[in-house]
């Protein structure tokens, strides 16, 4: 080794040797901090208590820092209690799933409401406990600290917008109906947070009504910016349709579309936005540009006048205003990279796991589909079979077209329709803060252009082969043309001879109308037309059973229209009905002897057409925390004054198995338990049981019902949005949604969720079995078969979620090859 006896070369080297002893010494530090953290339980909880809860206000937050080397996401538990020692319906209960990584979470402590929605009173905070929802290896809780935000810059006025004690974006301060800068006779403050999993403060609340903005800005030129959205919750979003703001009598916004143009151009707008493994929640869901206003004005330092015009008070809603020097813009911008960053902190992506290749290509796809060998797919008459394709497009530019040349078989052709699958991002749970990018979003319809590389999508092609059809293949073609690029798959129907025998029993979903025609009075009877489009197209698929969009019978036209809805039921061929809200909304309206008095002259005109009536539900999950027991009065009297009626209970607890004496039809879910025991305990006394909201749809649907003999299925729900239809992060849940809206009421083929598709499958399923009991009663080869799929499909359901979609198939499948051989 050379020495240096240079002593200014030897002051470097020992200079070096230091810096480097240094980075040494970190990089141990840390390494050895990794050990810790990988090799030692997670650290129980962190803990604020009173004496460190003193300074919180309404515009404090709480920042949490800590690491997640763990092998997967942690849900990370807030509690926040601010009475002594408080029951779960009395504290705050907040969840954030984090992601792998360092992290450093801002919660707002005006923010935190108790599961009712009571907001927490922060000058009686008692004490805040941090924890994971479960201990994992190599996750660890490093800080929590209460921090009240400085403002923004100096000369910068910052208001942010709601009711009082709302929570306040940081560096802004609170703007009420009683700081008096404000004007009008509807004034109104909203706060929607209550219903959402993490609200970003600046936009989630606001005041509704304002005529007037009394700005109290020096003497000046100024840069103004308003937020103008209301996210509006549950299934209601706000629709103002013509919007003015003047500044000193010019106008520097103005709004004015038609019902049509806000549904295209606001409701459905996110519904085209492009998801891919670049995207996150911030450019989906957060930013919104075009639902903010910037403009200039010039102050002489008295109060600048800004007035609001409109077609309703929703038009005359801000939720948030920031104005800065002219010279000074750049703290928009400084504000709009927080907001970004707060975004992908709370609503973060998990790791994609579909790539594009880069390549385009057309294959059919074995997984998930009926298909033999993933060239052939075996059905009966009276039935519908999936032909599933993964297609890319690579790189070629433009938007593809597709050709299907139908499946035939001489003169006979089967009718396709098809769906080309969406990437979109939806929660991980129903609760949860993670969004995940799937493809179970379905578009009927062009394909978007391609300006780059493009995802792997999916295209899944229908094929109705009506009752009747004669035996043998049927060949078709898919067709997909791009530029200087022609891909083709062949289409193979093989139809076996078989009479599959029709489902009587009820498996269907719940179903609204859409919300947004609605809104307008202009374009509101499109809701009924899209209703029946609705009912028709599920019909087609082959569902069984309904929870329609019955109106509440509270007057004559109502009546009339709920009798015009059951006889059309009757007419498209479901087996049974429910009506979810009617009963309870109708006793909550006019009491319960009233209603039921109702009931008994819809049930006596039932029974004139001879018609059976819907089940009337009158209990939703009555074990839940904070439910009412109306449903105990509704049932003596529902038995006193309409002894007909057929009365239905949502039970999801061990606990409603107390109240199965009063209903004639239960559902029940894997809450209350849903194991061949206990369907078969529910069904004691003559009483119908239906499965509700189970997931794995096509096997709950299918071979799981046909095993237990459960009298029925439903799923939760065909239209839910929440808000926005196309965000998932404004509200309580992630929206669920079998049928999307679309601009049309009645197109050709909607736009689905897969789901849709595996219900369809599973009624399939279970007619495939129904022949096969059948054929078991003279044939010993079918009788064999019937016993080893009656050993091999679960009889408890903690079994059923992981059943394979290839083992759905590979059932199915041994059925198909017996009828095949059999002829």
């Amino acid at each position: 080794m050379n020495q240096t006896t240079d002593g200014a070369s030897g002051g470097v080297s020992k200079a070096n040797t230091l810096s480097q002893h240094g980075r040494f010494s970190g990089m141990k530090a840390w390494f050895l901090f990794l050990l810790v953290i990988l090799a030692a339980p997670v650290n129980a909880e962190l803990r604020l208590e009173k004496s460190s809860l003193q300074t919180v206000s309404e515009t404090s937050l709480l920042i949490i820092k800590g690491m997640n080397l763990s092998d997967s996401e942690v849900i990370l538990v807030i509690r926040a209690d601010d009475t002594v020692n408080p029951g779960y319906a009395d504290r705050a209960n907040i969840e954030r799933v984090l992601t792998k990584g360092e992290f450093e979470l801002h919660v707002p402590f005006a923010s935190m409401r108790t599961p009712g929605g009571r907001q927490l009173d922060l000058t009686a905070l008692e004490k805040i406990i941090i924890f994971p929802g479960e201990k994992k290896r190599g996750f660890a809780l490093m800080s929590a600290d209460v921090e009240t935000p400085k403002p923004l810059g100096e000369n910068v006025f910052a208001w942010d917008l709601g009711p009082v004690g709302s929570a306040i974006w940081p560096g802004f301060k609170p703007l009420t109906i009683k700081s008096g800068l404000l004007s009008g006779q509807g004034l109104n403050p909203i706060d929607r947070s209550a219903r959402m999993q993490a609200a970003d403060s600046l936009t989630i609340d606001g005041i509704r009504g304002i005529d007037t903005a009394a700005l109290p800005l020096p003497a000046g030129d100024w840069q103004i910016t308003f937020w103008l959205r209301d996210a509006g919750e549950w299934e209601y979003l706000p629709h103002p349709l013509q919007r003015e703001i003047r500044v000193n009598g010019e106008t520097v916004y103005r709004q004015n579309r038609s019902p049509r143009e806000w549904i295209e151009q606001v409701y459905l707008k996110r519904r085209d936005m492009a998801v891919t493994p670049k995207s996150n929640s911030w450019d989906l869901y957060g930013e919104r540009e075009s639902d903010r206003v910037t403009f200039n004005i010039t102050s002489n330092g008295d109060p600048v006048i800004i007035k609001l015009y409109g077609d309703s008070t929703d038009a005359q809603f801000v939720s948030g205003i920031l104005a800065v020097p002219a010279d000074n813009p750049m703290i928009l911008d400084m504000l709009t990279r927080q907001r970004r960053a707060w975004w992908e902190k709370n609503w973060p992506v998990s790791d994609w796991t579909a790539w594009p290749t880069g390549s385009a290509h057309l294959k059919p796809v074995q997984e998930g589909t009926t298909s033999h060998k993933g060239k052939m797919v075996n059905a009966a008459p009276d039935t519908s079979a999936l032909v599933e394709f993964s297609f890319e497009q690579g790189n070629i530019p433009g938007a593809p077209m597709v050709m299907i040349n139908k499946p035939k078989r001489g003169e006979t052709a089967l009718n396709v329709s098809w769906h080309w699958s969406q990437w979109s991002l939806t929660r991980t749970h129903l609760s949860s803060t993670l969004l995940s990018a799937n493809d179970n979003f379905l578009r009927h319809g062009l394909m978007p252009i391609n300006d780059g590389v493009a995802m792997p999508r999916k295209l899944v092609l229908r094929v109705d082969i009506p009752k009747g059809t004669p035996a043998g293949k049927y060949t078709g073609e898919l067709h997909v043309m791009m530029q200087r690029k022609s891909l083709r798959q062949p289409i193979t129907i093989n139809v076996v001879e078989a009479s599959l025998p029709a489902l009587s029993k009820p498996v269907g979903i719940y179903l609204e109308k859409p919300v947004h025609y609605g809104w307008f009075k202009d374009i509101a009877h499109l809701g009924n037309q899209a209703m029946m489009c609705d009912l028709s197209y599920l019909r087609k698929l082959g569902l069984t059973g309904i929870s329609p969009p019955f109106p509440t019978p509270s007057n004559e036209d109502e009546q009339k229209a709920f009798e015009k809805l059951s006889v059309s039921l009757n007419k498209l061929g479901y087996t049974a009905s429910m009506a979810y809200a009617p009963a309870k909304r109708l006793s909550q309206a006019i009491g319960t002897g009233n209603a039921a008095n109702v009931v008994a002259q819809l049930e006596a005109t039932h029974k004139q057409r001879l018609q059976p009536s819907p089940y009337w539900s009158i209990a939703d999950e009555p074990s839940n925390p904070g439910n009412v027991d109306l449903f105990e009065d509704m049932h003596r009297h529902f038995s006193m004054f309409a002894p007909t009626a057929k009365l239905a209970g949502h039970l999801n607890h061990d606990k409603d198995k107390a109240y199965l004496p009063m209903f004639d039809l239960v559902l029940i879910n894997d809450g209350f338990g849903a194991d061949k025991d206990d369907i078969e305990e529910a069904q004691s006394d003559e009483r119908e049981v239906w499965l509700y909201n189970l997931p794995n749809p096509r096997a709950s649907a299918g071979f799981y019902l046909w095993q237990t003999q459960a009298d029925g299925f439903l799923k939760w729900h065909g239209r839910m949005p929440t808000a926005d239809p196309f965000d998932p992060t404004d509200g309580r849940e992630f929206d669920v949604q079998f049928l999307y809206p679309t601009e049309n009421p009645c197109p050709e083929e909607p736009d689905i969720h897969r789901d849709l598709y595996e219900i369809m499958e599973g009624i399939i399923d279970y007619r495939w079995m129904l022949w096969l009991e059948q054929q078991a009663q003279t044939d010993t080869t079918a009788n064999a078969l019937l016993s080893t799929l009656k050993r091999a499909i679960p009889d408890e359901w903690e079994d059923v979620p992981d059943v394979s979609q290839q083992q759905l198939n590979r059932w199915r499948q041994q059925i198909i090859e017996l009828a095949r051989e059999s002829k």
